[in-house]
């Protein structure tokens, strides 16, 4: 995305909207330095946002006569980052839309609360942060070395990049939406028995990736729960674009296969495996991150049995998946023992009533129990 300086001497090269989520980004490296010359689409500098990393491409043939963003910095979507003319022009360096000054969540709500302006508080936090401490110091009218010494703390985490926007989304989903959790246990039996079939003769389709399968034939048969709610429309979409929640060191990422119903069973799991690789290593694309219509979460592999999955918003519904377990189930007079999973399968209750869930949950009891059909 550009935009052209008021005296038409120089472009500058904004930090691109990749998603409606993304509200900034972190500059990562810069591939070109002040005085390269540069050609359009020539990727310039690499950006972590939204959960993954891309490059911005020069929107114009050029000299870098200006970089106005340094690696490591966070800025807000649209913030010029860096000015591209002819090596003779003259540089009017463009005003941010507001400083690049990383301020904590507790500090902004300090500094509400006792009447302080952050833009007079100078920052001691790393990278020049704004904490608490700093608001409170402010606030008391008193030089920073007059404060005492800070006394030892617990170590901090800033609640921004991947952390911050998980929780602005998660907070976002909660406070936005009428949230309903379904739960049901179904036997996975014969279904975990196939895969262990599969795995003798080779095939690398796993658990995980028959459980994806079986959602995406359910979700067909109940188009109610394969939908987004924007602007108090609920959509329904043709396609099934199934989100998979992928656990990463520093937060939560969901990369998405694309029309997963109509995938065979062994393309799709090729695809989960690479888009996870992909997620992990954070080189998957803003769009192989986004854009899914229902999201699937498995704790199983941590021992949880059953857990209340919040909504990845826009999308109406999540399904949480816990781990197998051995349940002694009555088989005429006998006993036998099961595999049994439970299911939670929460709803936007504003587009999604309850009975619907349940029914989704029904289907999906009974896909699992013919699990060979899965693989047709």
């Amino acid at each position: 995305m550009m935009a052209s300086l008021h005296n038409n001497m120089a472009t500058e090269v904004r930090l691109p909207q990749w998603s409606m989520g993304m509200e900034e980004g972190q500059v990562v490296t810069w591939h070109k330095q002040v005085g390269d010359v540069v050609a359009v689409d020539e990727p310039l500098v690499e950006i972590e946002a939204e959960k993954t990393t891309d490059d911005v491409l020069a929107p114009a043939a050029g000299t870098i006569l200006e970089i106005l963003v340094s690696e490591g910095a966070t800025v807000p979507v649209l913030t010029a980052l860096a000015l591209i003319g002819e090596p003779d022009e003259a540089v009017a360096s463009p005003t941010p839309d507001r400083p690049p000054v990383q301020i904590t969540p507790v500090a902004r709500r300090t500094a509400k609360e006792v009447g302080v302006d952050l833009a007079a508080v100078t920052g001691t936090g790393p990278g020049g942060r704004i904490t608490e401490y700093d608001v409170l110091s402010r606030a008391t009218d008193t030089p920073q070395d007059a404060v005492g010494e800070r006394t030892p703390s617990p170590t901090t985490v800033p609640l921004t990049g991947m952390r911050g926007i998980i929780a602005a989304r998660m907070h976002d989903s909660i406070q936005s939406m009428a949230q309903l959790t379904l739960t049901r246990q179904i036997d996975a039996t014969e279904l975990i028995a196939y895969q262990q079939a599969l795995k003798a003769e080779g095939s690398g389709v796993s658990v995980t990736d028959l459980l994806l399968k079986a959602v995406a034939a359910g979700l067909a048969r109940h188009p109610a729960l394969n939908a987004t709610l924007e602007d108090e429309v609920i959509t329904q979409h043709d396609g099934i674009d199934l989100g998979v929640a992928v656990a990463l060191d520093d937060g939560l990422i969901v990369p998405v296969v694309r029309d997963a119903a109509a995938k065979s069973l062994a393309d799709l799991s090729g695809e989960v495996r690479d888009l996870a690789e992909r997620a992990r290593t954070k080189s998957a694309t803003p769009s192989e991150i986004s854009g899914s219509t229902f999201t699937v979460t498995n704790l199983g592999a941590y021992g949880i049995d059953a857990f209340t999955p919040i909504i990845n918003p826009p999308e109406v519904a999540i399904l949480g998946v816990g781990q197998a377990v051995e349940v002694p189930v009555r088989d005429g007079d006998d006993v036998a023992w099961r595999q049994m999973i439970t299911f939670s399968l929460t709803i936007d209750h504003r587009a999604v009533d309850g009975a619907p869930g349940a029914q989704f949950l029904q289907t999906l009891a009974e896909i699992i129990a013919d699990p060979a059909a899965l693989n047709d």
